[in-house]
């Protein structure tokens, strides 16, 4: 009767849990979904912060566009540029103000960039009234 009894136990034992084949699945699944979501937490900050360097390079630009419109507004046509700190953080302007179709109106393009950085992040062009 005991070697019927450790029989019985050693069948209720093998048929409880989970296999090796079961467990390595279920591993193999948690690691796939944990680079996944991973991999998109990464890329949500990436596209963050590319999104408030875009915000902070236009506002450089339209201060730009205020200052030419105000009190830098140019009487010839005149390539300028230079520095400003928006943010915390050094931008690298340049604009070129042309002679328009018309006499009476410039046309300006304005191109910003941090400064340690080559590629413009931002540019604007338009119109400006010459009077």
């Amino acid at each position: 009767m005991e070697k019927y009894s450790m029989k019985s136990l050693a069948t209720n034992n093998s048929s409880k849990g989970f296999s090796l084949i079961e467990v390595v699945v279920a591993l193999f699944i948690l690691s796939i979904s944990v680079i996944t979501i991973y991999n998109l937490i990464i890329s949500t900050a990436s596209s963050s912060f590319e999104l408030e360097q875009r915000y902070l390079a236009k506002q450089v630009a339209d201060n730009r566009v205020a200052l030419i419109n105000t009190s830098e507004k140019p009487s010839k046509p005149i390539k300028r540029s230079g520095e400003i700190v928006m943010g915390g953080v050094n931008w690298y302007w340049v604009e070129e103000i042309k002679a328009g179709l018309d006499k009476n109106y410039y046309e300006y393009e304005i191109l910003v960039r941090l400064v340690d950085k080559d590629n413009y992040i931002y540019s604007t062009q338009g119109f400006l009234n010459n009077e």
